[in-house]
């Protein structure tokens, strides 16, 4: 489990209030934190991305985060579980690596086959990438929602987070109890607090599962799915579902257990 946050607009956050975000991060990642600033002068926009880091995979500092390659920065929470196979289609093509992690071989992907890398990761993940080249931030949550994700916008810009008090920091606004959303989950039961993209605060949405969102200059949240259950049953014995069953299960378990 790690943390990540961050802001993209026109609004200047000082390093204290970033201080302030990084020390309420430490709960989800208390081995390393980190972040950087961006400033795009043409356009008056600034990008903010922030990390705390569990370390699981790479326990060397070399795969702290914020983490960048050239004109691309990504902080990363979750992990990806064919990272290794993904690597070895990347050395294919010339790519060198420096580290062991799976945030390198994340963002190499980004790089080199752009959004369609969305076709080629597994795992669990929240992430924001900055493009220094487009300047666009990309926003992503896995395809069931394991990992946490929350935006927030006003006049400003555009906030996100694991958790909504990083929000909360970055943004020093105090939020409304969503009622609607709190009375729901009392009748309805934590169900179904998954069929919205509410949150218990107003104006602070949950960032919806298999999607992404790309956020230029015009500071817009047009989320975009890049996935959806595809379920067409085919009919087969018994035995052929146990055997084939058995091998999925089997094969996910060995990269779901990969860790340092």
């Amino acid at each position: 489990m790690c943390g990540i946050s961050g802001f993209i607009g026109n609004k200047e956050i000082n390093k204290k209030e970033i201080d302030k975000t990084l020390a309420l991060m430490k709960n989800r990642g208390p081995n390393a934190k980190g972040y950087i600033n961006f400033f795009d002068k043409k356009n008056n926009l600034r990008v903010n991305l922030l990390h705390s880091r569990l370390n699981i995979i790479d326990l060397d500092k070399r795969s702290n985060q914020p983490f960048t390659i050239g004109e691309f920065t990504i902080v990363f929470n979750g992990e990806i579980y064919n990272y290794l196979e993904i690597k070895k289609k990347l050395q294919l093509k010339g790519i060198k690596f420096h580290t062991a992690s799976d945030t390198e071989v994340l963002l190499q992907s980004y790089i080199v086959f752009g959004l369609n890398f969305f076709e080629k990761i597994e795992g669990m993940w929240s992430f924001a990438i900055w493009d220094n080249n487009k300047k666009k931030l990309i926003l992503s949550k896995d395809r069931f929602s394991e990992k946490p994700l929350f935006v927030y916008q006003n006049e400003t810009g555009i906030y996100f987070g694991s958790e909504i008090k990083y929000i909360k920091s970055l943004s020093k606004k105090k939020f409304k109890i969503n009622e609607g959303h709190l009375i729901r989950y009392l009748v309805q039961g934590y169900k179904s607090l998954y069929k919205f993209n509410s949150t218990f605060f107003e104006n602070i949405q949950d960032f919806p599962g298999a999607s992404y969102c790309s956020i230029n200059k015009k500071l817009k949240l047009n989320f975009k799915k890049y996935w959806k259950l595809d379920y067409k049953p085919k009919q087969i014995s018994f035995n052929t579902a146990v055997k084939k069953s058995k091998k999925i299960i089997l094969e996910q378990f060995k990269k779901k257990f990969r860790s340092d």
